[in-house]
């Protein structure tokens, strides 16, 4: 049997990419391994707020008693984080042994197809399958990984899905445009099972529409169906009324995370969570939707790590989720004059997010994020020449501290950065 350390890295060592986008190798992968696959699912996507969104449903119908898997990317302090229970990571023990389940699938598949492989995100998902059912979880919330129809996780017939957001980003897997990404993501809705979204964007309301009616879906929209309006700072954290129509109002609502998308996050929550309760004949009073939404705290998402000095970390990594960063670093921190240190991949549009931030009147500091191929080098940032840049991020906090001791610092950009940063300030004790 092999140990921890050595399954995360034969893990790791698996290839990111595969010459096609479907499914037929993790189906295979899955059919060796029983089909676990056929659980009770909430399937989550959108460009931003997947994840919080996602945890916040599994916080839900935890505080209502069902035991519930969780499935998340990337992990931020330990790769055991990215499947959990309870929101208790896999543990190390339960990982080797799932692990081994999985290469045993594998190895019984290459009987009849020598050549057979499976990325490493297929693997993944298929270990978190297999998983949940054999810990007989009663429902798993299930993030996709990127876009949705040709995702992984895309091989499960959901209570319910979630559209968070639609923005640009990873062009190069879902296209350039709102109507190519929002046509990715509607590939999880299936036939007559419910949608939850936000208020898209026009273009995108449009292609998850044409979905809906091809599906016989049930939408419901944040803002027709159900609304969260006028949210307050109450500390780090807010304080909002949800109303939905022929329901009672839930009034004082508190979530820990700043930020107006993450109220929004929290209405698509509540929501979807419901809607999944009612499918498994399960009550969900008020007071688990409550206590559930108290719990929902989510590493990296404008999460502050230090009071004095004044340190917040995010994972914003494309325009869309720059712009939340900054509306929601000007709901806390008001006008006070704050240092970005910021991170990204080569891969994403940096130049829109440099315009956006430069255009914020922060004092922005470059830095690559560590242990990346594919960071973006210093070089590779627009105005790189004119802008104060750093060689590593340790670096530009120590200059931040120096300089400007009492002013507030955001590092943000690549959740890489955002976990090599929490990992370092927070250590072990958070593991």
């Amino acid at each position: 049997m092999k140990t921890y350390e050595a399954t995360v890295a034969a893990i790791h060592a698996l290839p990111r990419l595969a010459k096609t986008g479907d499914h037929e190798r993790l189906l295979t992968l899955l059919a060796a391994l029983g089909n676990p696959q056929t659980g009770r699912y909430v399937h989550v996507t959108g460009t931003n707020g997947k994840g919080s969104t996602s945890s916040a449903i599994a916080h839900i119908l935890e505080a209502s008693g069902l035991t519930v898997g969780l499935f998340t990317s990337p992990f931020i302090m330990r790769f055991n984080e990215r499947i959990m229970i309870n929101h208790q990571p896999i543990a190390d023990a339960a990982l080797v042994e799932a692990a081994a389940t999985v290469d045993a699938a594998l190895k019984q598949v290459r009987l009849q197809q020598p050549n057979f492989a499976v990325t490493e995100f297929e693997y993944i998902t298929a270990l978190a399958f297999w998983y949940f059912h054999a810990q007989h979880v009663d429902l798993a919330v299930i993030e996709v990984g990127i876009g949705g129809d040709t995702d992984s996780t895309n091989v499960i017939d959901p209570l319910v899905s979630v559209i968070t957001s639609v923005g640009l980003d990873h062009a190069a897997l879902l296209g350039p445009t709102l109507t190519s990404v929002a046509r990715h993501k509607a590939g999880i809705i299936k036939p007559q099972r419910p949608v939850v979204t936000a208020a898209l964007p026009a273009e995108a309301m449009v292609e998850v529409k044409k979905r809906v009616a091809l599906t016989g879906s049930r939408w419901l929209v944040e803002g027709q169906d159900f609304a969260a309006p006028h949210a307050q700072l109450e500390g780090w954290g807010q304080r909002f009324d949800f109303s939905r129509p022929g329901q009672a109002v839930l009034r004082h609502l508190h979530i820990p995370l700043v930020g107006a998308y993450q109220v929004n996050n929290a209405s698509l929550a509540i929501v979807a969570s419901q809607l999944a309760a009612t499918a498994v004949e399960w009550p969900l009073p008020a007071n688990a939707i409550r206590a559930g939404l108290i719990a929902s705290t989510w590493p990296a998402r404008m999460e502050k790590i230090s009071d004095d000095p004044l340190i917040v970390i995010d994972g914003a990594h494309n325009p869309q989720g720059i712009k939340a960063m900054l509306s929601a670093a000007k709901l806390v921190l008001g006008a006070q004059r704050v240092t970005l240190i910021i991170g990204v991949l080569k891969d994403k549009d940096v130049p829109t997010m440099v315009r956006e931030l430069e255009s914020a009147h922060v004092r922005l500091w470059l830095v690559p994020v560590p242990d990346n191929p594919r960071a973006s080098a210093i070089s590779d940032y627009p105005d790189a020449d004119r802008l104060r840049s750093f060689t590593s991020w340790q670096a530009a906090l120590a200059a931040h501290l120096d300089e400007e001791p009492d002013e507030p610092v955001i590092i943000a950009g690549s959740l890489y950065l955002a976990s090599a940063v929490r990992q370092t300030l927070l250590g072990a004790a958070h593991a």
